[in-house]
């Protein structure tokens, strides 16, 4: 039995070694070192030098040090192994593994101290020993008196126990040892826990530091004594000492248990009954719920502890950013104020060169000579050094820098967590319990905190900024306007004076001279403004962007983002009543038209009222002919675009994007388009076309595309400036892109397939036929092209939507491109975004005006004003969304000439619900056709228009001009018709109800 009993304890001691008690040091040793890496990172920070007019420099070592100490904190929890459960599985496995080797029980004679008392038995016990030895030498009486007569005397032995020798191994090394090594197991997760918390604090010392920094601009310094407490933490070897200590002697206080049990099995001392299979299976199931219960403790303590110091750092890190961002706002503007300055100086410099010619003239003949030839010179190259002064200054957009910064901050925050655990209980020595545990979102509460004023100040800043530079823009163009006025001026003096010399004190060249000074001065005054606009810039955004960060930074105080947690509960109350209350507004206005109908059909007395709500509810349209009104409405597009600030101008003036940031949606068309391109990377037929209406964003895509491939083949974009119907002509084209002289389409074959690949965007097909016999002769040339270079040349093809279904039908057109992209429609939020989103960089307030009386409805006049606005708002980008659906183009051109006016910094808008279209109900069918021809085109010269056209030329001339003077055409480049893009959608819609387009 001995034997038996110490090969156990032996085999078992060394699975507990290998497997258990290895896996807490190791534990133990990754922790330590982790801590030796952050403190290495501490005191690397704490020994540098920062000088105080090195603001930057310091605060990139700070951001530095918080990026590479989150990663250290980050990646440490997710591999701390904090469910004790885990850290027992393997010595479990090779424990069961080995029980699997054990007998179930052994048989063996008791030992005689299990019949006579020691001296270390109670008194009852020695009794009870006394009984069964008494009761055992009774039965054993047969066998004595047989020895007597027997002269072979038989051994009188002690009764046999049957140990269950498997059972009470699993017993105390599975269930009884885990039980008793939780005071130990809680010992390392306490000391991990309060030596992390340690260096948590020294890194709250180092943010006390920071703050100093960032509030007082204080030169970056760190108290004495700021690592002490790092120097009084044990060592690695003392650690490991200690617990394996305390680890072994639980092991050996229960082995030694567990060998006095396999003695006492079996007998009344232990009954066989203690080690049953279900006790023990019972028995172990509590011990590892208890296990696994305080695992799951610490478990919460280690994760309120991971997120409280990883929130620190990443408040800091959002601080830090914001800095950076701003730095690269001042970068971004002086960078382009240095070259306008440039700009400036050249202007100044063809002053002083006016100045200096007049300045040697010295005979009245001479000076005004000189003042004519200088008064033509500004009214050509002065007037274009201005203009293209002007345009260059635009293009640096220098508003739509601060909105890059608004973007990148929004950027940032995006990047904040949505979830940390926070604990009202933040003693990190002991056992946290899941009740004691709340869950924030940092992104939630900075976004609802602190942003909303940052946002403001940034708003204000766009609009002043926006006004600088218009007002920049005006003040440069009056530079001309100044000059030439001033030759004139002084050119008309000689009409008076008679003398040779000119000396007299109102002499023509002192006043030209002056001018021209005040010119030059007037320079001075934008160099000057040039110089200021950071500081204009800093002196409204910087208190803000402090005001944000010291907000920002009380979410590293738990009662803090308690507090902040319970306004914001109170404002999403608010928020909630607000949208309730305008739910019920918008229900009422859905049940109108039910209403409106029920009322027609009742009360005849209320005509009026009922016709003013049908109008309201769209369900009535009075019918009208084109009159005068509308067509000098339609007419005014381009004259309300001009009217507007020059920076409005330029947002929603352009109808192909070029500036990538404002790129929006087109998600799945882009990732056709590059799936195309892979293919035909891998040497596969990748033809493609990209389908759309009339600004649809087909070239945007095509240059947003691009711009996302910068190692790509050579690209080459072709677009006929004239319809193309013969095969000559197609020839000619291709000789005058490439600037090759080939005469057969075999020729430009072979010339595309010669050298590198290439990817070519012809734009406009529906350039490139004519509906007449032999009129799609290019569309097969070009087909014939297309497939034959396949390999050489990636085709992008853009098409108008309606010339391609007709292609389709006609000539099976959509057979020769192995991919077709749709411009599918866009959704209301997607056409919204793109519209704001251009808005917003204006830097421009938006107010909208009420529509006519009778879309309003009495809520909505009993309605706050903030209510009407977005009542409002949702009803003009709903109407907006219904015109144009996937045409940018026409919600751009809708933007602009629903715009009211422009007061101070505000925009004012107005939907066009009074825009009666109904007369096009009326047109006559000969006029559709028309109207259909020159869609299924986009464009026709007037001599197309009547070779097509069924009527004679003077009749269909006349339909022409009356389409064009009632504003349903309009001339592009003086030469070519095209539907009025105001009533695109119009037309289409009324065509697809006539079945004449799908």
């Amino acid at each position: 039995m001995e034997e038996i009993i110490l090969q156990e304890k032996n085999t078992i001691a060394t699975l507990f070694n290998d497997k258990l008690l290895s896996a807490f040091l190791g534990k133990i040793t990754e922790h330590h070192k982790t801590m030796q890496k952050i403190e290495s990172l501490q005191k690397n920070l704490v020994g540098k030098t920062y000088a105080k007019e090195d603001k930057t420099a310091t605060i990139e070592a700070l951001d530095v040090y918080k990026y590479e100490l989150e990663n250290i904190i980050s990646n440490y929890f997710s591999s701390l192994n904090v469910d004790e459960e885990v850290s027992f599985n393997d010595y479990y496995s090779s424990l069961d593994a080995h029980l699997e080797t054990l007998d179930t029980s052994i048989k063996r004679i008791q030992d005689r101290e299990r019949f006579f008392g020691l001296e270390t038995d109670s008194k009852t016990l020695k009794f009870r020993k006394g009984v069964k030895r008494t009761l055992f030498n009774v039965s054993k009486l047969p066998l004595k008196t047989a020895n007597v007569f027997r002269k072979t005397k038989k051994d009188v032995i002690f009764w046999q126990q049957e140990v269950p020798l498997k059972n009470a191994t699993a017993y105390y090394f599975k269930s009884e040892l885990t039980k008793k090594l939780s005071t130990a197991v809680d010992a390392v997760n306490k000391e991990i826990s309060e030596i992390t918390n340690t260096y948590w604090n020294v890194d709250n010392k180092i943010d006390e530091s920071i703050e100093l920094l960032l509030s007082d601009n204080k030169e970056m310094s760190f108290s004495d004594d700021l690592l002490v407490a790092l120097d009084n933490l044990p060592s690695l070897e003392t650690r490991i000492e200690h617990h394996k200590l305390a680890f072994t002697e639980i092991f050996e206080a229960n082995a030694l248990n567990y060998s006095n049990a396999l003695y006492k099995a079996d007998t009344f001392e232990l009954s066989a009954n203690f080690f049953n299979t279900n006790k023990i299976e019972n028995y172990q199931k509590e011990v590892l719920e208890k296990s696994q219960k305080d695992a799951k403790l610490w478990l919460n303590t280690f994760s309120v502890l991971e997120s409280d110091w990883e929130l620190d750092i990443e408040i800091f890190k959002i601080l830090f950013s914001v800095i950076f961002k701003y730095d690269f706002l001042e970068r971004s503007i002086n960078k382009r104020s240095e070259v306008i300055q440039n700009e400036l100086e050249n202007i100044k410099t063809y002053l002083s060169e006016v100045k200096s010619t007049i300045s040697k003239a010295k005979t009245k003949a001479d000076i005004k000579s000189t003042f004519v030839s200088e008064l033509k010179n500004v009214n050509k190259s002065f007037k274009k050094i201005i203009e293209e002064t002007s345009i260059r200054v635009t293009n640096l957009e220098l508003p739509l820098q601060i909105n890059q910064f608004e973007e990148n901050i929004l950027q940032v925050l995006k990047t904040l967590s949505t979830k940390r655990a926070i604990s009202s209980d933040i003693d990190y020595s002991t056992k946290t319990a899941t009740s004691s545990i709340n869950y924030i979102s940092p992104y939630e509460l900075v976004t609802y905190q602190s942003w909303p004023s940052l946002l403001t100040t940034i708003k204000q800043a766009k609009v002043d900024l926006n006004v600088k530079v218009t007002s920049f823009i005006d003040d440069i163009n009056a530079l001309a306007q100044v000059s030439e006025f001033n030759l004139e001026s002084a050119l008309s003096l000689f009409e008076n004076d008679t003398d040779d010399s000119i000396s007299t004190e109102n002499s023509p060249k002192k006043v030209a001279l002056e001018g021209l000074e005040r010119s030059e001065d007037k320079i001075e005054e934008l160099k000057n403004t040039l110089a200021d606009l950071n500081v204009s810039n800093g002196e409204l955004l910087l208190p803000s962007i402090h005001k944000f960060n010291k907000s920002i930074l009380e979410l590293t105080d738990t009662e803090n983002i308690l507090e902040i947690r319970l306004s914001i509960a109170k404002a999403k109350s608010i928020e909630k009543s607000k949208l309730l209350k305008e739910k019920v507004i918008n229900n009422v206005k859905n049940f109108v038209p039910i209403a409106v109908n029920y009322s027609k059909d009742k009360y005849t007395k209320t005509a009026g009222r009922v016709k003013n709500l049908l109008i309201r509810t769209g369900l009535y349209k009075e019918i009208a002919d084109v009159n005068s009104d509308l067509s000098e409405f339609l007419k005014q597009a381009e004259e309300a675009l001009n009217e507007l600030p020059y920076v409005y101008q330029r947002l929603f003036r352009s109808e192909t994007l070029q500036n990538e940031a404002l790129f929006i949606g087109r998600t799945e068309a882009l990732q056709n388009l590059d799936k195309a391109y892979t293919e035909f990377d891998k040497n596969h037929y990748a033809a493609t076309v990209i389908v759309g209406e009339r600004g649809s964003g087909k070239t945007s895509l095509i240059h947003h595309f691009l711009s996302q491939h910068k190692k790509m083949p050579k690209t080459i974009f072709l677009s006929s400036k004239q319809n193309i119907s013969e095969p000559i002509e197609l020839i000619a084209f291709l000789k005058t892109s490439f600037k090759k002289d080939f005469e057969t389409i075999e020729e430009w074959i072979e010339f595309f397939n010669t050298g590198k690949k290439r990817i070519i965007i012809l734009e406009d097909l529906q350039y490139l036929y004519f509906r007449k016999v032999g009129g799609f002769n290019v569309l097969h040339l070009l087909s014939n092209l297309i497939a034959s270079t396949k390999k050489n040349i990636f085709w992008i093809v853009t098409s108008s939507k309606y010339a391609f279904q007709y292609l389709d039908k006609s000539i099976q057109i959509s057979e020769l491109f192995a991919f077709q992209i749709e411009m599918n429609e866009i959704d209301k939020q997607t056409i919204k975004e793109a519209l704001i989103k251009r808005h917003k960089i204006s830097g421009y307030n938006l107010y909208f005006e009420q529509p006519p009386a009778a879309y309003l409805t009495k809520k909505f006049l009993k309605s706050p004003v903030e209510i009407q606005q977005e009542i409002l708002k949702e009803e003009f980008f709903s109407d907006i969304n219904k015109i144009a659906q996937s045409n940018f183009r026409i919600a751009f051109m809708y933007w602009i000439r629903s715009t009211v006016k422009v007061s101070g910094s505000t925009i004012y808008m107005r939907s066009l619900k009074s825009i009666n279209t109904s007369f096009l109900n009326k047109l006559a069918p000969v006029k559709l056709l028309l109207l259909n021809s020159i869609l299924l085109q986009e464009r026709l010269t007037i001599d197309d228009i009547v070779t097509l056209s069924s009527l004679n030329e003077q009749h269909t001339k006349n339909i022409v001009h009356a389409l064009y003077e009632k504003g349903l055409l309009t001339m592009e480049n003086e030469e070519f018709y095209t539907i009025n893009i105001f009533l695109y959608r119009q037309i289409t819609s009324l065509l697809k109800s006539k079945n004449v387009i799908h």
